[in-house]
């Protein structure tokens, strides 16, 4: 049995001007169905191989991964504080610049590593800084408006392309209506900001229908960029060529299990009953890649003929009903696998560390006991 990849090529989408502006007039999109040989289809699953322990106990949101040394980034958006660990759950830092700080981090829009081990840092309703590891101010990056974002994740969403350029989600406003762009390359020179990525011409979001909210989640790999959009199973691939971006192709990964949001007119007239107390849309969460493999991370929701007041009342049950999905491609984003399902003993996928063993919270409803440290489990994907 094939595997069918919807392909998308843009053949002259380019990035005109001095930071980049869509060539839209001139785009024609060339749309092809390519089959996939079978030997491109595998199967996986994932298997827990080891544990961190960190004698840390809090709502932690896993933000960046260091590449290079493999420090994990953590930030706890109730107590605001911030803690960088490692696979053995030695704590490197662990510290608070919430309150009256003159220069706080809190509630970041972006939290991430950043050049020569600092951390990059864009908090809402404030700046773009720079930060040592261990929380000492090293500068500002001027921008010519105050940072305000609908913060839909706590992943890092800034991403450096070279010494004078960022390309980032740091514009837009906190509404939850679509807007043009998702993406602004951001001038270190000056500041200036330049919108890029536009919703995909062939996403169900380009229709004149509400779907609810589009919750983009943008993620780096070498010179690819990876959009993934919340009630769509599709990946949808860019490529950075210096201060360009263009638009590659697109890879679905969803089948009829996947349950597609109830649209609207417009948003104000979005059925926010039937879409989320009488089911559960499906959702896609976030994109990660390692060695040869890329990931998308992803639940089908759960049908309204399923939906019932039971699972609203036990997380352990709807986590049953509605189990974590990861898709599987590899690096010339072919699909290999759509579906491998995350063992119910962990909870949320929350990184994949550089050598490539995939990060997840202990699910302690499944467990049953509270626990003065917290827990994350490292899953391999084993081939089959």
């Amino acid at each position: 049995m094939a595997i069918i990849r919807s392909v998308s090529r843009l053949s002259s989408m380019v990035l005109f001007g001095t930071l980049g502006v869509w060539g839209m007039n001139s785009c024609k999109q060339k749309v092809e169905d390519v089959a996939l040989t079978e030997g491109a289809e595998k199967r996986y699953h994932l298997e827990i191989v080891d544990s961190i322990r960190l004698d840390y106990r809090g709502e932690l949101e896993i933000t960046d991964i260091d590449v290079m040394s493999g420090e994990i980034l953590g930030f706890n958006f109730k107590t605001e504080e911030l803690i960088i660990f490692d696979q053995s759950g030695e704590i490197h830092e662990l510290y608070s610049r919430g309150g009256d700080n003159p220069h706080p981090i809190n509630s970041p829009v972006s939290l991430g590593f950043y050049e020569e081990g600092k951390l990059l840092v864009a908090n809402n309703f404030g700046k773009l800084s720079v930060f040592e590891k261990n929380g000492t101010h090293v500068k500002d990056i001027a921008l010519p408006f105050t940072i305000e974002f609908h913060n839909w994740n706590q992943k890092k969403k800034i991403f450096k392309v070279s010494d004078d350029l960022l390309l980032g989600q740091i514009s837009g406003g906190r509404s939850e209506e679509y807007r043009e762009y998702y993406l602004d390359f951001i001038d270190l020179k000056n500041g200036n900001l330049n919108p890029v990525l536009p919703i995909p011409q062939s996403s169900k979001y380009k229709v004149d229908q509400y779907f609810g909210p589009l919750y983009p989640n943008v993620t780096r790999n070498d010179n690819f960029i990876y959009l993934l959009l919340g009630n769509e199973p599709v990946l949808y691939v860019y490529e950075i060529k210096g201060k360009t971006l263009s638009f590659v192709e697109s890879v679905s990964f969803g089948s009829d299990k996947f349950v597609s949001a109830i649209p609207s007119e417009s948003q104000k007239s979005f059925d926010w009953d039937s879409n989320y107390k009488e089911m559960r849309p499906g959702d896609v969460q976030f994109s990660d890649s390692f060695g040869n493999n890329i990931i998308v991370v992803y639940r089908n929701g759960i049908r309204n003929t399923e939906y019932n007041e039971e699972l609203v009342n036990d997380p352990l049950k709807s986590r049953e009903v509605n189990p974590y999905y990861i898709a599987v491609l590899d690096k010339e984003h072919n699909l290999v696998d759509k579906s491998v399902a995350l063992p119910l003993e962990a909870k949320m996928i929350k990184a994949v560390m550089p050598d490539g063993k995939i990060m997840a919270s202990k699910n302690k409803y499944y467990f049953g006991q509270e626990e003065d440290f917290e827990t994350f489990y490292l899953l391999e994907l084993i081939e089959e």
